[in-house]
């Protein structure tokens, strides 16, 4: 498996990023230039509940690294379950919730 990054992304401000498996195209994911929210994925959805989410958010989040990011945070709304999931998998730390967005902090190690 693989990680491109793309020429051109389609959001401004974001860094756009392919996750590949051969040919196959899995999912793809942003980083932004921000320390709230800064990763953003999303996987197929004939192809979800595989990992493949998790693997993305770990090479995004190694990117990351690289670039000398120590920790940054998370706004989720409550019901995007699969996000909470993963952030918590890897890490994040729960900090509060209003108005049904769940606030998480994610030091990166």
């Amino acid at each position: 498996m693989e990680l491109l990054k793309c020429q051109k992304s389609d959001k401004e401000n974001a860094e756009k990023y392919i996750l590949k498996d051969g040919e196959k195209e899995l999912g793809y994911g942003y980083i932004y230039n921000t320390n709230v929210n800064p990763v953003e994925i999303f996987v197929y959805e004939a192809l979800r509940s595989n990992g493949y989410g998790k693997i993305l958010f770990s090479k995004l989040i190694q990117i990351l690294k690289e670039k000398g990011i120590k920790i940054i945070e998370f706004e989720i709304p409550e019901e995007n379950y699969r996000m909470t999931n993963i952030i918590s998998s890897f890490g994040g730390h729960y900090s509060s919730i209003k108005n049904g967005i769940r606030r998480y902090v994610f030091p990166i190690k």
